[in-house]
């Protein structure tokens, strides 16, 4: 029986994503981003069926280096009993940007050594050894799943390249030495309003995450959009031929929300490029207060015709009140959350809308 499967694992307010397919016997897989570092607890013991079946780990996606996304990384390049090995990694680190300084952000230069020191490959689809969209060479086929890049592109990479260590010294005096304070967020709108919601907003400016790796995954005729921490602008850009080519929409069977749903990177036009009724949303919420309600507003009011679904991996203030059976009436939407351990989700790709 033919699998296309995607594991949302808990991360905290990050992302860790287990990518599964294959036709009959042996699966393949591929992580995206490692959540915070409790996260590889969980990654681990889903690698260890991995080894035991006589699987691939096929390709290790680190979509950029802010915390929520490199500290479970991190601790799965440092454990030295890992259960298996990727055949392939996809990173930019600081040699992969443009203009760089001497020093570099202490946990993105870590990542660099640890994949350096294993002798992993990285970046080897691309033509100048940059994971970005100008050096893909069109569709790259990993092990009969095509994936086409949307995010980043040269200039992204420069722009972060060049204010590597100013960032990370801005970074290092709000964190205080260790994680951000959560920001006060305002409360989910009581009662839910979607209309009120839908109006554009400012878009994420933040250097890290324009430099996100973004995809499409496709195989078995379904597609994922892995969005990464990506900027709207350019997903959007990227989009644009591939919706053109399509009728003016591109459709894909589920979109992993930019930025745990961060309003600044959900915009309507992306939302208007895609033919896309299935979003999922990994966050704890902790720290942002993610999802912001203008992001889902936006996927429910700007996306095609047709009863959407919405995947939580975590129940928390900022999920709960789109997870009310009046409202998802209301507005022809499903919501889904994990039936046992928080933060874990299993998405079938094949499941119909």
């Amino acid at each position: 029986m033919a699998t296309f499967c995607l594991n949302v694992l808990p991360a905290g307010d990050g992302d860790c994503l287990l990518l599964s397919w294959g036709d009959h016997g042996l699966l393949n897989h591929m992580v995206v981003d490692g959540g915070r570092a409790g996260a590889y607890h969980h990654l681990r013991s889903h690698l260890a069926r991995i080894a035991d079946a006589g699987e691939r780990l096929e390709l290790y996606v680190l979509t950029h280096i802010d915390g929520d996304h490199i500290e479970g990384a991190l601790a799965y390049l440092k454990d030295v009993s890992r259960p298996i090995a990727p055949q392939q990694v996809w990173y930019n680190g600081r040699r992969e940007m443009s203009s760089i300084r001497t020093r570099s952000m202490k946990q993105g230069d870590a990542y660099s050594v640890a994949l350096s020191t294993l002798g992993w490959p990285v970046n080897e689809p691309f033509s100048d050894g940059v994971a970005k969209i100008e050096s893909a060479p069109g569709e790259i086929d990993v092990a009969g799943l095509r994936l086409t890049m949307l995010s980043p592109d040269e200039a992204h990479l420069t722009a972060l390249g060049g204010r590597w260590e100013d960032w990370r010294r801005q970074e290092d005096l709000r964190r205080r030495g260790g994680i951000r304070r959560a920001a006060k967020r305002p409360p989910v709108p009581d009662p839910l309003v979607v209309e009120d919601l839908v109006a554009p907003g400012p878009t994420d400016k933040e250097l890290p995450n324009g430099t996100s790796i973004a995809f499409v995954a496709e195989w078995g005729g379904r597609r994922v959009l892995f969005a990464g921490d990506a900027h709207p602008d350019l997903l959007a850009s990227s989009l644009e031929p591939l919706a053109a080519a399509e009728g003016g929409r591109y459709r894909v069977d589920l979109i992993k929300a930019s930025h745990h749903g961060s309003a600044k990177n959900t915009s309507n036009r992306l939302i208007e490029m895609l033919d896309c009724r299935r979003m999922a949303i990994s966050t704890n919420g902790n720290l942002h207060g993610h999802p912001n309600p203008q992001s889902i507003a936006r996927f429910l009011h700007f996306g095609p015709e047709g009863t959407k679904d919405l995947y939580f991996n975590y129940v928390t203030d900022w999920t709960k009140p789109w997870m009310t059976q009046a409202v998802a009436e209301r507005y022809r939407y499903r919501f889904h959350s994990p039936p046992g351990l928080p933060g874990a989700l299993s998405i079938n790709i094949f499941a119909d809308n």
